[in-house]
């Protein structure tokens, strides 16, 4: 029961007991009526005084605290008049002023926040205190992939990481936390390096390359110019060699000089069909059989054909050297997707991060080439792109998705 309910139940019983008094020496005692009637009168006026100089005060107050307790700070109190009482309300109005003051700041940061990290083209994963996922912006649901995922649970709490993925993206990973009412609350940043570390991939093997094909190429021409005065079976070997190494630096040199790509609408299903008698000769001499599983619904991609058969050859290329002998490639497409598919050696999961990276080849003959070329295409097309062998099938499948 609040304050002013005793109050009001006080006020009920003494009106009472006067009246009753009153009653009583109405005709009896003429005088002590009149007395008692002018005793009501002064203690109702004490009691009103009483209210609004301490019941109303502190009713107020009181309503205050219940405004404050349920977070509703658009609300200050007014003077009642008294002056211990004013003193109060002044201090509780000023720390009602600072207190919603300061919400709304506390609001718009976290409203800014919260639009930075949406807009963020970096990831950010908030985690429970079990370190459990509890949200993540748009950034991050287009980056988390299992393997992404793996990595951060094995990162321990304020370390970081840099993956390389299979499918030639590299993300630089961040564990950290920020404290919230005495706990420390984790979460992720992720970070997509791929465009930048490509770049400085690409600009450091087109520099390396320039420099050794410029002094191999031209001590290659004097070498062969005067092997070629000369008779005799050792200088025609000679010449052989030289001419082999002259074109083993020649198709690395063709890797920094694939040109830009001219994009024209196509269809995707034609477009892997006009290789067919291309990539059935590939297959044919290893005994392989190839299928085409080509949609008949319309593919419309933009591509350069001519950099697009040199992305599948070589697709393929791959796929037979995996294979040997026997067995099948499959190549298929499904409104923008590419997929070929074979049942060859797989690609172990150690080697799988490292499938793109400049130079890196599992073959003892392989200069690594191949799929930096194919990278280097899809990437200046927009494309994505994954090489897996799943566990389930043990099948391989380099998939495309164009843009």
């Amino acid at each position: 029961m609040k304050l002013i309910h005793y109050f009001l139940l006080l006020a009920l019983i003494i009106v009472s007991v006067f009246a009753v008094l009153m009653l009583v020496t109405f005709h009896a005692h003429p005088l002590l009526f009149y007395g008692a009637e002018a005793v009501m009168v002064a203690v109702l006026c004490y009691l009103i005084f009483f209210y609004q100089k301490v019941i109303r005060p502190i009713d107020a107050l009181t309503s205050g605290m219940d405004l404050l307790r349920d977070q509703d700070m658009s609300t200050t109190l007014a003077p009642s008049g008294q002056k211990e009482t004013d003193t109060i309300v002044e201090t509780f109005n000023a720390l009602i002023t600072r207190l919603r003051n300061e919400h709304l700041r506390l609001d718009e940061q976290n409203t800014f926040l919260n639009l930075l990290i949406e807009a963020s083209p970096m990831g950010v994963v908030q985690c429970d205190l079990s370190n459990r996922i509890k949200s993540m912006n748009p950034a991050a649901e287009k980056m988390l992939t299992p393997t992404l995922r793996e990595a951060m649970e094995h990162l321990p709490l304020g370390e970081e990481t840099t993956l390389r993925q299979s499918d030639s993206q590299i993300y630089h990973i961040s564990h950290l936390s920020f404290l919230d009412r005495g706990y420390q609350h984790p979460f992720y940043l992720i970070e997509s390096l791929t465009s930048e570390v490509m770049k400085a991939e690409k600009a450091a093997y087109e520099k390396v390359i320039r420099m050794i094909a410029h002094e191999v190429n031209n001590n290659v021409a004097g070498i062969v110019s005067t092997l070629e005065s000369l008779q005799g079976e050792a200088p025609r070997a000679l010449r052989e060699r030289t001419h082999t190494l002259s074109e083993f630096i020649t198709r690395f040199a063709n890797v920094v000089k694939v040109p830009k790509p001219q994009q024209v609408l196509c269809d995707l299903s034609e477009e892997v069909d006009s290789c067919r008698i291309l990539l059935d000769g590939l297959c044919q001499a290893h005994q392989i059989r190839l299928l085409f599983q080509l949609t008949d619904e319309a593919t419309p991609v933009h591509l350069d054909t001519t950099l697009f058969q040199q992305v599948l050859v070589n697709i393929v290329k791959n796929a037979v050297e995996s294979i040997g002998q026997g067995g099948t490639i499959t190549i298929t497409t499904e409104k923008k997707c590419l997929t070929v598919t074979d049942n060859g050696r797989g690609i172990p999961p150690e080697v799988a991060p490292h499938l793109f990276t400049p130079f890196y080849s599992t073959k003892p003959q392989g200069q690594g080439l191949g799929l930096l070329l194919i990278r280097d295409i899809l990437t200046q097309h927009g494309c994505t792109f994954t090489l897996l062998t799943s566990p389930a099938d043990g099948l391989t499948r380099f998939t495309i998705v164009f843009p």
